[in-house]
């Protein structure tokens, strides 16, 4: 049974590597626009990626704003820490510190109305509590 956990878990995560579009590290750009051509139907599903440590449970949100030929489709955020068919996740407590590192899905996608270029562009919003640590935080595409 072990084992057949274990080959499940390399496949998701290898299904899912394998379809990544386009990875932006949020830290790095704390505002960015990617672009994807889409057709009737066709989706984009968001992934978080993320490495955080903290004594009190931070305050994160991808704020996306959704476009279609230059139109806001969408304009709001999603929480970061809440996702689904997570691949991993860790979670760890030393001395009062909690340390958390998961991939996971994130609620919502992006899908076609019509074919035609797509865009969003993706803040990082966060709480400035003085024990919140961000090493890693990830927005990912997958097509």
């Amino acid at each position: 049974m072990k084992r057949l956990y274990w080959i499940a878990i390399s496949f998701l995560f290898f299904s899912c590597s394998q379809q990544e579009s386009i990875r932006v590290d949020l830290l790095q750009n704390d505002q960015k626009k990617v672009a994807f051509e889409l057709e009737f139907g066709e989706e984009v599903n968001f992934y978080a990626d993320i490495d955080i440590e903290y004594k009190e449970e931070p305050v994160l949100v991808y704020h996306c704003d959704l476009l279609f030929n230059g139109e806001s489709l969408y304009n709001g955020g999603v929480d970061p820490l809440v996702t689904v068919q997570n691949v991993y996740d860790t979670t760890s407590v030393e001395n009062g510190i909690t340390h958390r590192k998961f991939y996971g899905r994130l609620r919502g996608n992006l899908r076609g109305r019509e074919d035609g270029v797509y865009a969003v562009i993706t803040t990082l919003v966060k709480n400035n509590h003085p024990d919140l640590k961000i090493n890693k935080a990830d927005i990912v595409f997958v097509k």
